[in-house]
């Protein structure tokens, strides 16, 4: 069954939507360089109790065109996730009308939906926005250079989802990619971490990708990380850096994985970080 979307937000020219792809499920337990203990009682859970955590995607319409950051986990992740296709389509907003794919990273619950169960692209006219970092380190490196077989794994993923796009990647840097969208790598959690800011009649929504996993540890404890992450040491100073600069400027931020719209406002008070739900 297809989940409704949420409201639209209007940030200047453009129109904003979340879309869900599904809940994906995980531990505590895959955090790394932290003691353990200290998670258990900062988030109330064991280690092996089940977490569920969003995987979300955004629309961005205007200007005369249709983007999506990120695409979701395809049919990779079994019969909880997947969802975004169906979802898109029961709002009324055909694959072959997405014009633009911007990835916030290539890990696979963010573009692995970019192909169907049988290899085909799920975003027939789309072009896929990519930082160059990110596909140098996911693409271009030859398979037997991976540092461990998680990540070949992803490695395989990443040039199986790609395959059908060929011609149409876009390598990028920092700076506006076009107008009223900009892009900001914060690296760590994968070499070319991506955030992507929506602007617009002195508004601005930060899609800040997997700056955050889980909230209610992260947002208490900005110094833990994952298993998942490429370098933890990095990604901890770019979540640290990010929420300075959206809570000091009351940034308007989305997040992959924060609960379904994904929206919010970051403060900071009494030593850490709150999310003040839009």
């Amino acid at each position: 069954m297809a989940t409704p979307s949420a409201p639209p937000l209007k940030i200047g020219d453009y129109t904003v939507t979340a879309f869900s792809d599904g809940l994906f499920q995980t531990t505590i337990d895959i955090t790394v360089g932290v003691d353990k203990e200290m998670t258990q009682r900062v988030s109330g859970r064991g280690l092996n109790d089940p977490v569920f955590l969003a995987v979300n995607a955004f629309l961005v319409e205007g200007r005369g065109i249709r983007a999506l950051v990120d695409a979701g986990t395809g049919e990779t992740f079994g019969p909880a996730l997947g969802k975004l296709p169906d979802n898109l389509r029961a709002a009324g907003v055909p694959l072959d009308s997405i014009t633009h794919i911007l990835l916030t990273h290539i890990h696979p619950d963010h573009s692995n939906g970019l192909t169907d169960g049988a290899g085909q692209a799920w975003f027939p006219k789309a072009e896929v926005v990519v930082q160059e970092t990110e596909i140098q380190f996911w693409l271009d490196r030859d398979i037997s250079q991976a540092w461990h077989e998680r990540q070949r794994v992803n490695m395989v993923n990443s040039k199986k989802a790609f395959a059908p796009y060929a011609g149409r990647v876009t390598r990028i840097g920092n700076g506006e990619f076009l107008p009223g969208l900009h892009a900001q790598m914060s690296p760590g959690h994968t070499p070319g971490h991506n955030t992507w800011t929506v602007e617009g009649g002195g508004d601005a929504l930060m899609i800040w990708g997997d700056t955050i996993h889980m909230a209610f540890l992260q947002l208490e404890r900005p110094d833990i990380a994952f298993v998942f992450d490429t370098d933890p040491e990095l990604a901890v100073k770019s979540r640290l850096r990010l929420l300075d600069q959206v809570s000091a400027d009351r940034i308007r931020i989305a997040g992959m994985h924060l609960d379904y719209p994904g929206y919010g406002r970051v403060r900071r008070g009494n030593g850490r970080y709150f999310i003040d739900a839009e």
